[in-house]
């Protein structure tokens, strides 16, 4: 029996099945699958790191489909966000909008004690939702109950303005958060949960696949498209090479690699 290493150090028993799923999910076809499965075969060991596992699939899945392979990296993606400021709450704020929700982002309300800095403002009919978004740069964070319990005090604060109260986080939250949250009737999006409307199924359903998933952009190259509010791939892909080799001062041929992969 083969055991993996998560990256919080805990170890769980190796499941192909899950890694064939995240492949499928990709868009790998069953041929690629089936290669890239038997190589895994032949390198996995017990003990590996799940890290260790995900690279060399992301390796052998770029290998047999240059362009497809991106997809698999969202989870990353998504972690690598908010190195550049609040790009994280755009993409939530954009899942709401799709959603035919009308949006407010870093709007300041009055609450009955102090005023707040609500990160997304929702409002959809007699709805008006009061979102607060936790992003985190490692997988292994999850968000806490000390999150849980700061957004619904900050909501009984502002209740007059708002009806909902919405934690939103990129990773995992503690079993304690969603019991407190049921309770309350704090709503929760996060990584994988709620399993029918998690934060990657929006992403999937609306296609908000954000720039930081292409492998033709450096970071450098992705802060400059951030710069001119390029938040996602598809905003990217509706712009012409000329554009793209201005904004990134870079060659046409380059532009055309870019908008190859977007």
């Amino acid at each position: 029996m083969i055991y993996v290493k998560k990256l919080n150090g805990k170890t769980e028993k190796y499941d192909s099945y899950k890694l064939r799923k995240s492949l499928s999910n990709s868009g790998a076809d069953e041929e690629t699958i089936h290669k890239i499965m038997a190589k895994v075969d032949k390198i996995i060991y017990n003990g590996i790191e799940t890290k260790k596992l995900f690279k060399f699939a992301l390796r052998e899945f770029k290998k047999c489909q240059p362009y497809g392979f991106s997809k698999y990296n969202l989870k990353n993606a998504i972690l690598r966000l908010d190195r550049e400021g609040f790009h994280f709450e755009k993409l939530v704020a954009k899942i709401f909008q799709k959603e035919g929700y009308s949006v407010k982002l870093n709007r300041i309300v009055k609450g009955r004690y102090i005023p707040h800095e609500i990160d997304v403002s929702a409002e959809k009919g007699k709805e008006k939702m009061m979102v607060e978004c936790k992003h985190h740069a490692k997988p292994w964070l999850g968000t806490d109950i000390q999150t849980a319990l700061y957004v619904h005090a900050r909501f009984v604060d502002v209740r007059k303005e708002f009806t909902v109260p919405m934690l939103v986080t990129n990773t995992k939250f503690s079993p304690q958060v969603i019991t407190y949250s049921k309770g309350v009737g704090l709503k929760l999006i996060g990584w994988k949960f709620p399993k029918d409307n998690s934060l990657e199924y929006y992403i999937e359903k609306f296609k908000l696949y954000p720039i930081t998933m292409l492998s033709t952009l450096n970071r450098k190259k992705i802060t400059e498209l951030f710069k001119m509010n390029v938040l996602l791939i598809s905003e990217l892909s509706s712009m012409d090479i000329h554009k793209i080799s201005r904004i990134l001062k870079i060659q046409k041929s380059k532009a055309n690699n870019i908008l190859e992969e977007a």
